[in-house]
């Protein structure tokens, strides 16, 4: 059964391979997925926008960390999702479920994935919560062993969630995980930490051995608000010294704005 699903994964996502840039393919309202051939390895990245970035402008950034760093770990299948339209998540507008299950049948389909790495930047992290919910909650359809430990999660200068704002996760979901990354920048120069930092270091202490704080130093970024420093998580240097231009960081990338990806580097430990 593996070999016939795999097969027919394999025959539907031929046309799209990568070249000089992806093939999107849409699989959900705010989901798009492409397959790019890498000898490397067979993982799944998931790129999540924050509140409100495009579908297009999550595209660009998938593109640019898969430029960077997520061929060198071994990714091969790519879905980017777009920001939540509320800040915190509550419209539910993104297809979530449709989501989860194109990761489970994957990983069922092609048993040798080591890892599905997700990045939730900001409101992102909400939408991120109710992906690993769907897959491990209280009624997860991905709880049996096969898919275990799969999961390294780095939540990027985003939120825990609580009754009033955003899912939570919850300890059931993260023992299945194999990490939780709260990652929050610092601008060593400036003193001047970005917007959820205080959010992230409370996130790294709830879950003990499976989570752990990732701290970004970003010298020289420019950035004079906490809120640059916040969308740093995604652009080395953002465009708008004193708040974000999401359009901007999440798209633009040069020798001067270049795409954030040392948060990865904890990877290369495992």
């Amino acid at each position: 059964m593996r070999t016939i699903i795999f097969a027919i994964l394999f025959v539907t996502f031929i046309p799209n391979l990568y070249s000089q840039n992806f093939t999107w393919i849409k699989i959900g309202n705010g989901i798009q997925y492409s397959y790019v051939e890498n000898k490397k390895g067979n993982n799944i990245f998931i790129a999540i926008g924050g509140w409100q970035a495009r579908q297009e402008w999550v595209n660009s950034w998938s593109l640019e960390l898969y430029k960077s760093k997520l061929y060198e770990l071994g990714v091969k299948h790519i879905f980017s999702v777009k920001g939540p339209d509320e800040v915190c998540n509550r419209n539910k507008e993104i297809n979530i479920k449709t989501l989860a299950d194109y990761v489970k049948n994957i990983i069922y389909a092609t048993y040798y994935i080591d890892r599905v790495i997700v990045a939730a930047h900001s409101s992102g992290s909400f939408v991120a919560n109710e992906l690993l919910d769907i897959l491990y909650g209280e009624k997860g359809i991905a709880k049996d062993s096969f898919y275990v430990n799969k999961v390294y999660y780095f939540n990027l200068d985003g939120g825990i969630g609580s009754e009033d704002c955003g899912m939570a996760l919850s300890d059931s979901v993260v023992k299945y995980l194999a990490k939780v990354y709260a990652v929050a920048v610092y601008d060593s120069v400036t003193e001047m930490y970005s917007s959820n930092y205080e959010v992230m270091k409370k996130l790294s202490e709830m879950y003990r051995e499976k989570s752990e704080l990732v701290l970004l130093d970003v010298s020289g970024s420019g950035c004079t608000d906490k809120w640059c420093l916040h969308d740093a998580a995604v652009n080395r240097k953002p465009y708008n010294p004193s708040k974000y231009d999401l359009e901007k960081d999440y798209t633009l990338f040069n020798d001067e704005h270049k795409v954030q990806t040392d948060y990865l580097d904890v990877l290369k430990r495992k």
